[in-house]
């Protein structure tokens, strides 16, 4: 009777599953400031201020992000610490613009838009069309080397290529490739060409200054 029930109890324990737990302890340190929003009456929510406009609540919400504050962002964490200023400009030289004259440029225009009797019909009757080449053109003119330029530090061109070395594309260029008689393939910036498209003749290349 002995065998059997030793042979039972060793099957019991040879057959049990066993599990563990790890548990860590953390231990919340003191606030370096104050805490975001801790001003806020969140019992009483009716009497807060509205901003009441989209504009009042994002210059509000500029002028906070342009504070330094004591916690850290998540930007800051997955953005890598670059040095502005060992930065080497490799670019041509180029006269700055002047914003304030081109926003009181696109003021005039602004207003010039909104006093075209010819524009408030058309956009009545839904027949308004833009003109995306004018726009595009403004665009390279204005903001659009610097829009490139950020493009390219995101995917760590400069990096790789240059070595931390740094230009503004002020120079547009315009690379097509015939893909056959009739069409053409233009390079932008990002697009997919695969070597059948620009197997046929070799690319035209133009430049704007």
């Amino acid at each position: 009777m002995a065998a059997p029930t030793v042979r039972a109890v060793l099957h019991g324990v040879r057959s049990s599953r066993t599990f563990s737990t790890t548990a860590v302890v953390c231990k919340r340190g003191v606030p370096l400031g104050p805490m975001p929003n801790e001003d806020i009456d969140v019992s009483n929510l009716e009497a807060l201020e509205k901003y009441r406009s989209f504009r009042r609540y994002f210059r509000v919400a500029e002028k906070e992000r342009n504070k330094l504050h004591w916690w850290s962002s998540y930007k800051k964490h997955v953005t890598p610490k670059i040095d502005e200023e060992a930065k080497i400009n490799i670019g041509l030289p180029y006269l700055p613009i002047q914003w304030a004259d081109v926003l009181k440029e696109r003021k005039a225009v602004r207003r010039q838009n909104l006093t075209s009797v010819e524009l408030e019909r058309a956009s009545r009757l839904r027949t308004l069309l833009i003109p995306l080449e004018d726009v595009k053109a403004e665009w390279e003119r204005t903001s659009g080397p610097y829009h490139m330029l950020r493009i390219a530090e995101h995917y760590g061109l400069y990096r790789d290529l240059f070595d931390e070395a740094m230009f503004v594309p002020r120079v547009l260029l315009r690379v097509e490739y015939d893909s056959d008689e009739e069409y053409v393939v233009p390079v932008y910036y990002g697009n997919l060409v695969t070597p059948t498209e620009v197997s046929y003749q070799a690319c035209r290349v133009s430049k704007e200054m």
